[in-house]
């Protein structure tokens, strides 16, 4: 592996950290939320939205540290690397956006309005935008996948 393989991986895995981080502490807020009179504040969001951004969040960061170990197996030409490496890094921190902002929202950020859940606001725009956006580009990263594993794993 060249050095600049290696530092969009290294580049992945510090912004993994990072999101994993920033799930570990929507922990506090679930438990703040599941017993509020142990909270040294008023949380708001739900319980609901905490185990989201709680479990969702680490679990985006495990998915691009493992995503970052199979881009580094991957012959893949420097501008595909380039691409898969920096949309999933947008991908996970859009995600983490969606399920911060979409916890304070009343439609939950599944929509640019309201919907079913709720009115829709500047906070449910802030995650559902990013949120659709990063489902999109994230289709990069795989496609980058699926060609260096046709080629040679």
């Amino acid at each position: 592996m060249n050095r600049f393989q290696h530092d969009l991986s290294r580049k992945i895995v510090r912004h993994s950290a990072l999101v994993i981080g920033i799930a570990l502490l929507a922990g506090f807020g679930l438990g703040w939320s599941l017993l509020p009179e142990t909270a040294p504040f008023v949380v708001g969001g739900s319980t609901r939205g905490w185990v989201a951004a709680h479990v969702g969040g680490m679990l985006n960061g495990v998915m691009a540290l493992v995503m970052a170990l199979v881009l580094d197996r991957l012959d893949l030409s420097a501008r595909l690397r380039v691409a898969g490496s920096l949309s999933l890094i947008f991908a996970i921190w859009a995600n983490t956006i969606f399920y911060w902002a979409g916890n304070f929202a009343p439609n939950r950020g599944l929509s640019a309005g309201g919907n079913a859940f709720g009115e829709g606001t500047f906070l449910g725009f802030a995650a559902f935008l990013p949120a659709m956006l990063g489902a999109m580009v994230i289709f990069v990263t795989l496609y980058a996948i699926w060609v260096g594993a046709r080629e040679k794993l």
